[in-house]
């Protein structure tokens, strides 16, 4: 599968995409802000949760569903919904 084709696909089932580098995240697919302190960022992309901790997290860009978040990062995780709660 080409890169653009996969671009696409992350994109239409609105699974999290991350760019990692250094001191700055990048998340794609943003569709709500659910935390924001200078520790802790979750996020929601439709169907999963992504939350970035660390020590003086900012959000540096929130723009056309990609965030960029700046600081000395320490964990990236990812969670999903629960089944009963789509019922």
């Amino acid at each position: 599968m080409a890169i653009k084709d996969e671009l696409l696909f992350d994109f239409s089932i609105h699974l999290p995409r991350v760019l990692l580098s250094g001191n700055t995240v990048i998340l794609d697919n943003v569709k709500k802000l659910v935390l924001l302190s200078s520790e802790q960022i979750i996020v929601y992309h439709g169907q999963r949760f992504t939350s970035v901790r660390g020590k003086g997290l900012k959000i540096k860009e929130l723009k056309d569903e990609r965030m960029l978040i700046t600081g000395d990062l320490e964990q990236l995780q990812f969670y999903g919904t629960l089944q009963e709660d789509k019922n």
